[in-house]
């Protein structure tokens, strides 16, 4: 059952990234203060979905095992993203995320077996429709 999750998530963050979703790019360089000297810092690129949401915060699922305010966004293409927030969010017919995707290791701690999870780290979100 890992393996098969795994491979769907694997396939499923391929497809995303090949995809022309909502992504906007942050700016490459940042004004350091009190200097007219510009650096070059690593950003992240922020992507945007929107979907229906299905949380899995407080139910043992895998997801759970590497955050524990997450769920997942279907799109309306049917591509699932697992996504992880700061605080619970209910599940919902009708989301929009912005975050980054990232992923976490973990060791093996009792229900949770050891391994890695790509998900995206919202940053913002807006539940139900907007006007963009």
């Amino acid at each position: 059952m890992k393996l098969l999750f795994s491979t769907i998530l694997i396939i499923g963050l391929s497809a995303f990234s090949s995809c022309s979703e909502k992504t906007t790019p942050i700016t490459e360089t940042q004004p350091t203060e009190n200097t007219d000297e510009q650096t070059t810092e690593p950003v992240l690129n922020q992507i945007t979905l929107t979907g229906s949401f299905r949380s899995v915060a407080g139910v043992m699922n895998e997801l759970s095992c590497y955050c524990s305010n997450g769920g997942y966004v279907t799109a309306e293409d049917r591509v699932v993203t697992a996504v992880c927030f700061d605080e619970e969010v209910a599940s919902c017919e009708k989301i929009t995320v912005t975050g980054y995707m990232t992923s976490r290791s973990i060791e093996s701690n009792g229900p949770c077996p050891g391994g890695i999870m790509g998900f995206l780290k919202a940053q913002s979100y807006i539940v139900g429709e907007t006007d963009y």
